[in-house]
């Protein structure tokens, strides 16, 4: 098993993870306001994204190309190999 790991300078809005390239899971963050401390131990309201709550839905790729999970994985699929050829680093 190989395993790369890079860092895209994007806000987090979702969670992916593509399997076998047939299957996805997928989770969207949401975005919450929560009281922030800075070093200056001043405290802000700042926004947030709740990654660790996002619950993932599967998607599943079969026979039809067009079902809606065989669009959705390919979907997935094209934007993973966009970021990561465009701006992972």
């Amino acid at each position: 098993m190989e395993v790369e790991i890079h860092h895209v300078p994007l806000v987090p809005v979702l969670k992916l993870y593509l399997l076998n390239g047939v299957e996805a899971l997928h989770g969207m963050y949401e975005v919450i306001e929560r009281t922030m401390v800075l070093e200056s131990e001043e405290e802000i309201l700042a926004l947030d994204v709740l990654g660790f709550g996002a619950t993932p839905t599967h998607h599943v790729t079969d026979a039809d190309p067009y079902s809606s999970g065989s669009v959705f994985v390919v979907n997935m699929r094209s934007w993973f190999n966009s970021v990561w050829t465009h701006l992972a680093e």
